[in-house]
């Protein structure tokens, strides 16, 4: 039974979606959260704008809805068993328990949300819920594009947003040369432009498949504005995530994909990835000249792959990549760079062994299940997710892209063809 909401649930519910990209909080920096005495963001117990509001959306959803939620909750208790004990063994073997455990809270009111979008179909399946993400993505894509053309953030009220401070000149900032001058990459309230691509990439897909042709026609400017933010955010994960699903569509008449071929994508997707250490090894060996940032990531993975070595059943504790890595010995890791590996499966594994993997693995191909439509934006959605995990870590690790990659599971359950 759906639970009717009221106006302010309503209310609070469009504004939670519209503020999604936001990443305004408060962050906590004991002891734990440190890694050769610099503060790594990763390990940092963090209070965000968006757990508030969802905190309370759900709060007044969950006082009329109880009976429903025990339900739930009976109906799956094995699954949820499961998940406690996993949680539990993989903090307790942890190089560091508190980052562990406190990931591991993070990842259930991750599952929450999902639930929620789940059993909220009554208002989340509406056409208001398109609009929303829509002004929420145009809104924060012109602030990536003026971060563009001015060389720097934008500052004032766009802390509020969770904006950061720095410009052109800052060490580190992301930047693109185009025509012998460089850039300042797209940010908007983003941690990197990669994570800023990857959210308007899936926000594209849900909006461009779910309007029609008419409707794409009076939204044209807006479409333009996010696009053109997307391309200028230059991340080579999103415009491949893009390209793979173009693909899809060009073949989805093709009778070889089905329900059944379809889960063949998450495997390739796995075992490219379980090849990456030992491809990337034989790269670097060959002394070959790479930019930093793909000698850092090859470096990354090669340490992914000692650890889950190492650590093959439990994992070395779930968002302790950074902490492991710092510990193993190989003179060519970029240890100040303080990066998870760039590739979600090697993370999941590494962080959590091969239960952990196996389950998330079985959970993809249950969304995937439900979800499978050729054309059909969750299912596209996930699909880009699972290519632009290939070559970066945020769907995992970043608070914007989380709740996004929550928001389009608890779709997948509930959308009709």
């Amino acid at each position: 039974m759906i639970q009717s909401a009221s106006r302010l649930e309503i209310f609070l519910n469009y504004l939670l979606i519209f503020l999604l990209p936001t990443q305004l909080a408060i962050h906590f920096w004991p002891s734990f959260s440190f890694v050769f005495g610099i503060r790594v963001d990763y390990l940092s117990p963090t209070i965000y704008l968006t757990d508030v509001l969802f905190l309370l959306v759900f709060s007044l959803w969950a006082k009329k809805a109880y009976k429903q939620i025990l339900f739930f909750v009976n109906k799956h208790k094995r699954y949820i068993y499961l998940f406690v004990l996993l949680a539990l063994f993989n903090s307790f073997f942890s190089i560091s328990f508190f980052p562990s455990i406190i990931k591991w809270i993070k990842l259930l009111e991750v599952i929450v949300f999902g639930y929620y979008i789940w059993e909220r179909r009554d208002v989340f399946k509406s056409k208001t819920t398109l609009t929303v993400l829509y002004y929420s993505l145009i809104f924060f894509s012109v602030i990536g594009i003026c971060q563009f053309a001015l060389g720097k953030t934008l500052g004032g009220p766009m802390y509020l947003l969770g904006e950061r401070s720095f410009d052109i000149s800052t060490p580190g900032i992301a930047l693109v040369e185009i025509a012998g001058r460089n850039f300042m990459r797209a940010y908007s309230t983003f941690s990197h432009p990669n994570s800023f691509a990857g959210y308007l990439g899936v926000g594209l897909i849900l909006l461009i498949l779910n309007y029609s042709p008419k409707e794409l026609s009076k939204k044209i400017i807006g479409f333009f504005i996010i696009l053109l933010a997307f391309v200028l955010a230059f991340s080579t994960s999103a415009f491949l995530g893009i390209s793979f699903c173009l693909l899809i569509l060009l073949i989805r008449r093709k009778t070889f994909i089905n329900t059944k071929t379809v889960l063949i994508i998450p495997l390739m997707f796995l075992i490219v990835s379980l090849m990456l250490p030992f491809v990337s090894k034989i790269i670097l060996s060959d002394k070959i000249k790479l930019p930093q940032n793909i000698s850092q990531r090859l470096d990354l993975s090669i340490g992914a792959g000692k650890i889950i070595s190492q650590k093959f059943l439990m994992g070395g504790g779930l968002n302790t990549f950074v902490i492991n890595a710092s510990t193993i010995e190989n003179n060519n890791y970029y240890f100040w760079a303080l990066q998870p590996v760039h590739n979600i499966y090697l993370l999941f594994f590494s962080e959590t062994g091969i239960f952990g993997l196996l389950l998330t693995y079985f959970l993809i191909v249950k969304v995937l299940q439900k979800s499978f439509c050729l054309n059909k934006p969750v299912f596209l959605s996930i699909i880009f997710i699972l290519v632009t995990g290939l070559l970066d870590h945020y769907w995992i690790t970043l608070q914007q892209n989380i709740f996004l990659l929550a928001f389009v599971f608890g779709k997948s359950f509930r959308e009709e063809s």
